[in-house]
C-alpha cells in the first residue's frame, strides 16, 4: 500500500544526490512538504524546480551552520514533523594509510553533523507534538566488511548507539527514532556528492550487486507512514545476492 505523507513537514540532509535525493523525491511524491539540506546549491535548486522541495545549502561539517540551516528549514516549512539524517561521508583506507583529516571529516559529517541537526530539530518536533528522527546508517554499522572500512564503520556504529540513546531520551516526547541500514547501493557513475551518500559507498567491496537509492527511499517513506503507536526501530536492507 502506498504511504500518504500529506501534511507532514520533512527535513532531509544530503538531499542533493543519491539516496538523499531519492528520499526527498519520494517524500514529496507521497504528499509531504520537504526541505533538502546539502552543500551543492545547483543540485538542490534543480531538485526544488522538479519537486517543490525547499533548498537549504549547508556544509554539515560546520555544526553551527547546520543548526542555523535547520532553523531556516523550519521557518520555510512552518515547523518540522520528521528529520531524515541521511548525509554521510566515506573516506576509505586502512588506518595506517589514511590521515587524521580524513578521519575528522567522517566524524564531522557522520556523527557530529547528525547530532547537530537532530538537536536543532527536536524542539520543532516537540512543538508539533511528536514526530520522527530517521538516521540512515549502513550494514557497516553492525560489522566491519574489510580493513579499509574500519574508521567509516566506527562512525556508523556510533550512529546506532546514538540512535538507541535518542530513542530512550525522546520516548516521552512521542518522537520515534529509527535506524535504516542499507547494504550496497548503486550511486551515480563517477560518484556523487561525498557528503550526501553514506553507508553504501561500500561498493569498494568489489561487487556490482546493489540496490538503488529508490529502494532505500521507499523504505523510509514506509517508516514515516506508520501509525503513531508503531515504531520501526531498525531496518536493514540489502541486495538478496549480497553475502556480507
Amino acid at each position: 500500500m502506498a504511504q500518504d505523507l500529506a501534511g507532514r513537514r520533512i527535513l532531509v540532509t544530503g538531499a542533493s544526490s543519491g539516496i538523499g535525493e531519492g528520499i526527498a523525491r519520494a517524500c514529496a511524491a507521497a504528499g509531504a512538504s520537504v526541505a533538502g539540506l546539502a552543500r551543492r546549491t545547483d543540485r538542490l535548486d534543480a531538485l526544488a524546480d522538479e519537486t517543490g522541495c525547499i533548498p537549504v545549502t549547508v556544509d554539515l561539517r560546520d555544526t553551527a551552520a547546520a543548526q542555523t540551516a535547520v532553523a531556516t528549514a523550519a521557518h520555510a516549512l512552518n515547523g518540522i514533523d520528521a528529520v531524515v539524517n541521511n548525509a554521510g561521508l566515506w573516506r576509505g583506507g586502512p588506518v595506517m594509510d589514511t590521515t587524521v583529516e580524513s578521519w575528522r571529516a567522517m566524524l564531522e559529517v557522520n556523527v557530529l553533523g547528525l547530532l547537530a541537526v537532530t538537536q536543532a530539530a527536536v524542539g520543532h518536533l516537540r512543538a508539533a507534538g511528536g514526530g520522527d528522527v530517521v538516521n540512515v546508517s549502513s550494514l557497516s554499522g553492525r560489522r566491519v566488511p574489510n580493513a579499509a572500512a574500519g574508521v567509516y564503520s566506527g562512525t556508523k556504529f556510533a550512529v546506532h548507539a546514538i540512535s538507541e540513546g535518542l530513542r530512550r531520551e525522546l520516548l516521552a516526547d512521542r518522537i520515534r527514532v529509527t535506524v535504516v541500514s542499507p547494504g550496497m547501493v548503486a550511486i551515480e557513475a563517477g560518484g556523487s556528492d561525498p557528503e550526501s551518500d553514506l553507508g553504501d559507498r561500500l561498493r569498494d567491496l568489489g561487487s556490482d550487486v546493489s540496490i538503488t537509492p529508490e529502494h532505500v527511499a521507499r523504505t523510509i517513506v514506509h517508516v514515516l507512514g506508520q501509525p503513531p503507536e508503531i515504531t520501526l526501530r531498525e531496518i536493514a536492507l540489502a541486495p538478496t545476492a549480497q553475502e556480507s
